[in-house]
């Protein structure tokens, strides 16, 4: 069983398939609508994850593709357990206990997995993985690693009973047994915290990391603290979405969900999906205020990016805007929420479309960057770091 969100639906995988649940049903009318449905699987996913337009699936040796508007779905036996798995917009990494493979997600074949050769210099058995940016963080053995997407291994660090890697934009989170420790991009400790129980799952988000054991629901803020925690109440999995978190009531057999302040309290600041986008799209005319040539194009549902005819990754662009603006996070996070970045641009007239081309609305985005305050202090700043994309 398994629980996983994009920026409409709620995904549960139980019983041999997996359920989309509509957010907006569910949150505003209170109406738990299945609006998509895979087909039956030959295992449940224990495991999921997006790329852009897939939601993907692995459960025993099963590796599952499934269209995230039709819930059209594809499987493919891989013969070994795979273990873990992570994705971006294209690719989706998954591991068994001795490797490390690479699916391009628009390929689904079996022929098509490429096992990474680095993965006999790796410690055996590996554990976990997670993607960010250029770089894979896996657990292999008693060691964490840092390995470069094309496979040559950066740097490694020993570490004893891990149970979870996690990315952020700063560093990994680690889980092991009984710890929740935040390390910098080159592997040296920031903080950590302690948790009880035996670990089930843990998610990280924009600003905290969630974790569910056998004895509580616990909320871990970057400085290593504990600063919200709830017994036990019979979940099984959770998911994070912006707001929300999103359970698996195992006693009720149901699935509920809680706002974020109803843990955190008034400290929470409800995250405006809107808004996050505002500020990337702003981001980028700062770029044309500044002299700077930039051209959208939208071909095959991606959005790419050129300054002065320098291609930049638009998911490039949200880790940078990330350390400015954390919540911005999410939409590298999860590409799951990539979908409303063509919902936000049809609702404000944003695009102006000349075949593949995209014209921006400069008036709507000048009136964006004068909403925000905190953007003008880091307008210079923002500026520097896209250009540093530039390839």
């Amino acid at each position: 069983m398994q629980m996983y969100t994009d920026g409409e639906r709620v995904f549960i995988a139980k019983d041999y398939r997996v359920e989309g649940i509509s957010k907006r049903d569910w949150l505003e009318k209170g109406e738990k609508n299945v609006v998509w449905q895979s087909a039956k699987l030959t295992e449940t996913p224990r495991l999921l994850t997006n790329t852009r337009f897939y939601l993907f699936g692995a459960g025993g040796t099963y590796l599952m593709r499934m269209d995230r508007r039709s819930g059209k779905t594809e499987e493919i036996d891989f013969e070994k357990e795979i273990v873990d798995m992570t994705s971006d917009l294209r690719d989706v990494y998954f591991i068994t206990h001795e490797g490390i493979y690479k699916l391009d997600a628009e390929r689904f074949e079996k022929a098509k997995i490429e096992r990474l050769a680095v993965s006999d210099l790796l410690e055996k058995p590996i554990r976990t993985l997670d993607l960010i940016g250029d770089w894979l963080y896996v657990n292999g053995g008693n060691w964490v690693y840092k390995i470069r997407r094309d496979g040559a291994k950066e740097m490694e660090k020993a570490l004893v009973d891990v149970r979870k890697i996690l990315a952020d934009y700063e560093g990994p989170v680690v889980i092991t047994e009984d710890k929740v420790i935040y390390f910098t991009d080159e592997l040296d400790t920031l903080a950590n915290g302690f948790y009880e129980g035996e670990f089930i799952k843990a998610e990280h988000g924009a600003y905290q990391t969630w974790l569910l054991s056998s004895t509580h629901f616990s909320v871990f803020g970057r400085t290593g603290e504990r600063i919200a925690h709830v017994e036990y109440q019979h979940y099984a999995t959770f998911t994070e979405g912006l707001n929300h978190i999103y359970y698996y009531d195992e006693k009720e057999g149901d699935v509920t969900y809680a706002h974020k302040r109803d843990l955190l309290g008034d400290d929470f600041i409800t995250i405006d999906l809107t808004e996050i986008l505002k500020i990337v799209f702003a981001s980028l005319m700062a770029l044309e205020e500044a002299g700077y040539r930039v051209r959208i194009k939208e071909k095959r549902g991606f959005i790419d990016v050129d300054v002065d005819d320098k291609h930049v990754d638009l998911e490039k662009v949200f880790l940078v805007l990330s350390k400015y603006f954390p919540e911005i996070f999410y939409l590298y996070k999860n590409p799951g929420y990539y979908d409303e970045i063509d919902n936000f641009a049809e609702r404000f007239g944003l695009f102006q479309k000349e075949g593949e081309r995209v014209k921006l609305n400069m008036e709507l985005l000048e009136e964006f960057s004068r909403a925000r305050q905190d953007f003008k202090t880091f307008k210079e700043n923002i500026i520097k770091d896209i250009l540093s994309l530039l390839s």
